[in-house]
């Protein structure tokens, strides 16, 4: 049956997509920070479109739905539930939330960042030089816990692939898993005016970042570029 949408699979391989490149432009090639920090703007505004699409979108993706409390999690790692999970299981689902959390901080500490030659990322005048240096260690901190996510990532995966859940890469392409489930589906209509609210929301606050945020901070326009 249907679980994953098409916004949701769309989103979740222009991720992959994108921390790749972000990786090639950021760490292997040396004259692409500015496409580098386009896409990080392109991320962010993804970010913002999944949390709002967890909060309004179909049930499976939302994040009341598969956020577990403790105590799941502590179940599901004694293998005391023998639950075929529609949706995330509970450490899939702290992976989500992790894989957000870590790229929206990418994202928005990506905004202070300078290579002090060829670019200024546009917040990086605005606080103090010592704040400005702690924001940048961050993004290159949470850039190395982003790695060992994927690793884990990408380790539990095939694990599952190979054991409990051999459909699970599969029904990120098609969207589908060989279970039914007593989740709601939204119409077609509702769930194509849904994600494309959510979708101009973020674009609309990306274009307000970049284009007016400097100003409203009084930041300098020359000073970042």
């Amino acid at each position: 049956m249907q679980v994953w949408d098409p916004y949701t699979r769309i989103w979740h391989w222009l991720l992959l997509l994108g921390i790749i490149f972000q990786y090639i432009t950021g760490e292997v090639l040396d004259d692409q920070i500015h496409n580098h920090a386009l896409l990080g703007y392109g991320l962010l505004g993804m970010m913002i479109f999944r949390v709002l699409w967890g909060l309004i979108g179909p049930e499976t993706v939302r994040f009341v739905t598969f956020v577990p409390a403790p105590s799941q999690v502590i179940s599901y790692l004694k293998r005391q539930q023998s639950t075929l999970y529609t949706s995330h299981n509970p450490l899939g689902a702290l992976a989500t939330i992790g894989f957000i959390v870590i790229i929206f901080i990418q994202s928005v500490s990506g905004l202070f960042m300078t290579d002090e030659i060829f670019f200024t990322a546009l917040l990086h005048h605005w606080l103090s030089e010592a704040v400005t240096e702690s924001i940048v260690r961050l993004h290159d901190w949470m850039f190395t816990l982003l790695l060992l996510f994927i690793a884990i990532h990408i380790t539990a995966i095939l694990f599952h692939r190979f054991t409990t859940e051999p459909y699970l890469i599969k029904s990120m392409v098609t969207g589908s898993k060989p279970h039914s489930h007593r989740y709601r589906t939204l119409p077609k209509v509702q769930l194509h005016l849904r994600a494309w609210g959510c979708i101009l929301l973020s674009m609309f606050k990306i274009i307000i970042l970049v284009n007016y945020v400097p100003d409203w901070l009084g930041i300098e326009e020359e000073l970042w570029y």
